[in-house]
């Protein structure tokens, strides 16, 4: 996972690490094993919320503010379809928190 992120060198100096943006990396970002497994453990922890939180913490414990009322709404219908399509309230968390760890937001340093 390192290598596709630009991982440095730990043998050789250089002052300015090269970064490249490659479809690899976001293939990897959306179904990596890593991915997958914070996602599922982001579930887990969501689920130990009440209900009505679940969003607003989803947002806080992965990009660190509350979302703002036009993406709780997008999220709360994008956890119903999941929910129904997936046929488990614990795979739509999941999903949530994978596309939540897509977010420019969560990728870039603005």
């Amino acid at each position: 996972m390192f290598e596709l992120f630009d991982s440095p060198d730990g043998i050789m100096s250089c002052s300015r690490r090269e970064s490249s943006t490659i479809a690899p990396q976001s293939l990897t970002m959306l179904n990596g094993r890593f991915t997958v497994q914070q996602a599922k453990s982001l579930a887990t922890k969501l689920e130990a919320a009440p209900a009505a939180e679940r969003i607003d913490r989803a947002w806080e414990y992965v990009l660190s503010r509350k979302p703002t009322g036009e993406e709780r709404t997008a999220a709360q219908k994008f956890l119903a379809t999941q929910q129904k399509n997936l046929g488990s309230e614990t795979a739509a968390l999941q999903e949530l928190g994978r596309s939540l760890f897509n977010f420019n937001e969560f990728l870039y340093v603005d």
